[in-house]
């Protein structure tokens, strides 16, 4: 067994929180060449003295009153250096159980499975003295097993399955296996459904969402559109009003009179379909009649464009739940919430909105269930179209322009299996085309088609970061070829890089999959330009800014460019569903660059990505969870 050689993270945790002023790694590392395990006790001492052997004296008595007011972080810091595992750790344990974190993993260690691997955790309760056969072990490894499938986007697990790996992570027989099931269950850590059990987590989530839901459905009158003395004549007056010309078909104003007249309800559909023409119906509507309109969507670039569409205000579901907390957004009876890109739910967001969303209230999930599913576990609203109770509208028509482009054709194909006919690739040729190419030929592919379109916007959109063809390699060579031009460059990024934000930033105003320029270089700090302005990241922000000449399928999901290029390279997260979505980023041109037995291989079977197993559903045909 490798274990981290001791001091390693004492030495980073010192050097990383701004309390340790003055502390650098050279610093601190001077600090365990000098006192070695010593350092702990000089810390927990507030041995100023000593600690001045290496510090100067004002520095050293900082230091000593910044780790006495982390006390509980500190602790836990040391246990975790002492064990090999990253002070990281130690903050996600103090934030999670308070000043009684150590109290709590010495007392089980198997807690901390919940933010650390079966083998540090096994690891740590070996080194106290936590023997094989001890139950809490045996519930901790079908507990993990189970944590396992929730890293794999899977919500239960057979029991064949679980009882085999529970086996193998402890080392036993299938009979003790199942009794150490046997065991997590009757504490509760595996909950048994109809095949397999859940994590208790993942149940309790989806049990709340299908209850809130039904008394979503259940709060509506049934015989006709009711909210209020709001009827279906008194929509469909209004929506004569709005659309004097008649522009919006039937699909279109039966989606919006479901809105108004069900608490929970859902519009699919696909590319060119006019989902957003008829979420600007739905706005109009709502707020006619006195509904307070949230307009949600996962990426703020989604967010930015169903404002401009609609014309409408919209936010990221991240900002409309952090002004819930915070009192700032009030929610009752005539709230309607409207959640574009929906496919992109995860089980956990999904939750936390209908947990902050009053019963009286008003969901609509908008989205196409062809895309991507969400990057977190779980299946949300590609699993609620199933159900039949849910009111659904399902657009069917294409009404963008399909001679211009012919996106929205080639997406219905791909959408169902079937692959495109695409024409070669031509320079003053718009439309969907191919290029031909294979491994390293990829790149140089993209290249060609990127100075044949250059002063247009083309956004490069990839499904893999690893391989010749992959997100990764394709950045570095643009990147390296920018440098060789004569580009300055700092920390990994050069002037006129294309770049994104990564995560969500509300003092920055930025969001995750903002996208910008990089704009110039200032000592240690890069200057990037965003749409609502320039940003200076210096080095303590750098991982939050990366390379976008290639952006992922996810990470563009929600968002549309003029252009669109897609590399396609074999590969297990390579299928329909990612092809799909990278298509229908596209309003005017697709340039697909590949093989076409891989675009073959790629979009004909059922999407590798929509292959979970969850236990979302209004009905349960065996056993309900219990």
């Amino acid at each position: 067994m490798n274990v981290i050689p001791r001091g390693r993270y004492i030495v980073e945790f010192l050097s990383s929180r701004p309390e340790f002023a003055g502390v650098g790694k050279a610093t601190a590392a001077r600090l365990w060449k000098h006192f070695g395990t010593e350092l702990y006790t000089a810390l927990g001492d507030g041995d100023v003295d000593r600690l001045a052997e290496v510090l100067d004296r004002n520095q050293a008595a900082i230091v000593v009153e910044a780790w006495a007011n982390q006390i509980a972080l500190a602790d836990c810091v040391v246990f975790f250096d002492e064990n090999g595992i990253d002070p990281k750790v130690a903050r996600k344990a103090v934030d999670f159980w308070g000043p009684d974190a150590l109290a709590k993993i010495r007392d089980n260690p198997y807690r901390l499975l919940t933010i650390c691997s079966w083998r540090q955790v096994d690891r740590v309760a070996f080194g106290i003295g936590i023997p094989a056969n001890d139950v809490r072990r045996q519930v901790a490894a079908v507990e993990s097993v189970l944590y396992d499938r929730i890293d794999r986007k899977h919500t239960w697990c057979p029991r064949d399955e679980l009882v085999a790996q529970t086996a193998k992570r402890l080392d036993v027989s299938v009979e003790k296996a199942e009794r150490a099931l046997e065991a997590a269950v009757g504490d509760r850590a595996a909950l048994p459904i109809d095949g397999g059990y859940q994590p208790a987590g993942a149940a309790y989530m989806e049990r709340f969402i299908e209850t809130r839901i039904e008394e979503h459905i259940a709060a509506v009158d049934g015989n006709d559109l009711f909210l209020d003395g709001i009827t279906a004549k008194d929509v469909a007056h209004f929506l004569d009003e709005f659309d004097p010309r008649g522009t919006l078909t039937d699909q279109q104003r039966e989606a919006v009179g479901m809105a108004i007249g069900h608490r929970f309800s859902l519009l699919i559909g696909g590319a060119g379909v006019g989902k957003t023409t008829a979420l600007k119906a739905v706005n109009a509507t709502a707020r006619n009649f006195g509904m307070a309109v949230y307009q949600l969507a996962i990426a703020g670039r989604a967010a930015k464009r169903i404002a401009e569409a609609t014309g409408k205000h919209a936010q990221t579901v991240a900002s409309w739940l952090k002004g819930v907390a915070d009192g700032r957004i009030e929610l009752g009876r005539h709230t309607m919430v409207i959640i574009d890109e929906a496919s992109m739910l995860d089980l956990p967001i999904l939750y936390l909105i209908l947990f902050h969303l009053p019963k009286e209230a008003r969901c609509l999930l908008v989205g196409d269930t062809a895309q991507l599913p969400p990057i977190g576990f779980g299946l949300t609203l590609h699993r609620l179209v199933e159900e039949k109770r849910i009111p659904k509208t399902e657009l069917t028509r294409i009404l963008r322009a399909t001679e211009s482009t012919g996106i929205p054709q080639v997406s219905v194909a791909i959408r169902g299996g079937e692959v495109p006919d695409l024409h070669a690739y031509a320079s003053r040729r718009g439309g969907c085309s191919l290029v031909r190419a294979n491994g390293n030929g990829v790149i140089h592919a993209i290249e060609d088609v990127l100075h044949d379109l250059r002063g247009e916007e083309v956004q490069v959109v990839g499904s893999v970061y690893a391989g010749p063809a992959g997100i990764d390699a394709i950045n570095a060579y643009f990147h390296a070829a920018r440098v060789a031009a004569g580009a300055p460059s700092l920390n990994g990024f050069a002037e006129g890089d294309p770049c994104i934000w990564t995560v969500n930033d509300y003092d920055r105003n930025l969001w995750n999959g903002s996208m910008g320029r990089v704009v110039g270089l200032d000592a240690d700090t890069v200057v990037a330009e965003f749409e609502d302005g320039k940003h200076r990241i210096g080095p303590s922000e750098i991982d939050r800014l990366a390379l976008a000449y290639c952006i992922s399928v996810h990470k563009a999901q929600g968002s549309q460019f003029k252009n669109v290029v897609i590399p396609v390279q074999p590969s297990a997260n390579m299928d329909r569903a990612m092809i799909y979505t990278a298509v229908t980023r596209a309003t005017d041109r697709v340039i697909v660059i590949g093989s076409p037995p891989d675009l073959v291989s790629a979009v004909v079977p059922y999407p590798r990505s929509l292959d979970r197993k969850v236990a979302l559903a209004l009905t349960h045909d065996g056993q309900r969870p219990v």
